[in-house]
């Protein structure tokens, strides 16, 4: 199952939508944005002609840098839908995850019995009339598929829609295709932990400015202090010298940060580890906290231990020492027979 953002459908959009499944319908069109994490009517289009024509249409509702969802009456006796979600490419990434992990949240908060098609597109050409007729030539040229397996086709479309995305990776050395670009500060911040200069960093992803900022590089007294130095309201991920051979990375999400922040931090803490491991640094242990005070010595110390132990190998069973086997002694000669 398709992992969901908690973002909900706003009571305006609920109640526009409720109109159009009654007798006073007169939209073809409906488009939702998201916005202070709720989803919201943002345009639409009145019923005028037919379905092919009313589509010609539905590009004048999109732009090049937003994403959205379009709902497309197919019929008005039958109330059927069609869900068009639009994911431009030159959206930012953190636009398009949250689409890709919102669109079930959408179909559920309105009646997923209303939508009997969904088509995912880049362009705007491909919700014209036009496009939704080479969506459903293909729809209908291909065996059936299970509601799992249509699931998992729309997954790897957004996924490969944000491996596609343009971003300053292309100008930074340590940058994870999967995560942000590092600032500089963060980096040299981090090569001084990769040779153990500092055995403190934190850092914080800034969905705004598209980077993976410092917040605090250190080296710490003693591991109880880590609970005192990383944030409480804000989602973060740190490297720790445990000691002098063991490194954690601790990534801290608290429940009271927004749903956007939660999910992009979580989204590209695999790509920063894959950064990290870039610049000689190994991640020995990784832990994942909703609240800094739960990291204390004792739960540093467990997971240390714990690693340790998974490490060494199954120990061989001593075998008691055996005495050696004296040597053969000669055979004693036999005495000649008397005459």
């Amino acid at each position: 199952m398709a992992h969901q953002s908690g973002i909900r459908v706003s009571d305006d959009l609920l109640s526009k939508f409720r109109v159009e499944l009654s007798e006073d319908a007169t939209l073809r069109t409906i488009k939702v944005g998201i916005l202070n994490e709720e989803l919201y009517v943002t345009g639409e289009h009145q019923l005028q002609g037919t379905l092919l024509e009313d589509l010609e249409r539905v590009p004048e509702l999109l732009n090049d840098t937003e994403p959205c969802y379009v709902l497309v009456r197919l019929d008005y006796e039958e109330n059927r839908w069609l869900l068009a979600t639009y994911v431009p490419d030159n959206a930012q990434v953190r636009d398009k995850m949250l689409y890709a992990s919102t669109k079930a949240s959408l179909t559920k908060g309105l009646g997923e019995s209303y939508f009997v098609d969904n088509m995912f597109g880049t362009v705007r050409s491909e919700f014209s009339s036009e496009g939704y007729q080479t969506h459903r030539r293909h729809v209908e040229s291909t065996a059936p598929l299970t509601e799992r397996e249509e699931e998992m086709i729309r997954i790897k479309d957004m996924e490969n829609s944000v491996m596609d995305a343009p971003t300053m990776d292309s100008r930074r050395s340590h940058v994870s295709q999967n995560s942000y670009p590092l600032q500089d500060q963060a980096e040299d911040a981090m090569k001084k932990f990769a040779k153990g200069m500092v055995n403190f960093v934190l850092l914080c992803v800034d969905s705004e400015e598209e980077l993976v900022k410092l917040v605090r590089e250190d080296t710490l007294q003693s591991h109880g202090e880590l609970a005192q130095v990383i944030p409480k309201d804000m989602p973060t991920y740190t490297l720790y010298w445990y000691d002098s051979t063991t490194s954690i990375f601790i990534y801290t999400c608290p429940l009271t940060t927004s749903v956007r922040e939660r999910m992009v931090c979580s989204t590209f803490r695999q790509g920063f580890t894959e950064s990290a491991r870039d610049m000689d640094i190994n991640v020995d242990i990784r832990l994942e906290f909703d609240n800094p005070v739960e990291i204390t010595p004792a739960a540093l110390s467990e997971e240390v231990s714990a690693k340790a132990s998974s490490a060494q190998p199954p120990a061989v069973p001593l075998q008691k020492f055996k005495r050696p086997a004296p040597p053969n002694r000669r055979p004693r000669a036999m005495a000649a027979p008397s005459n």
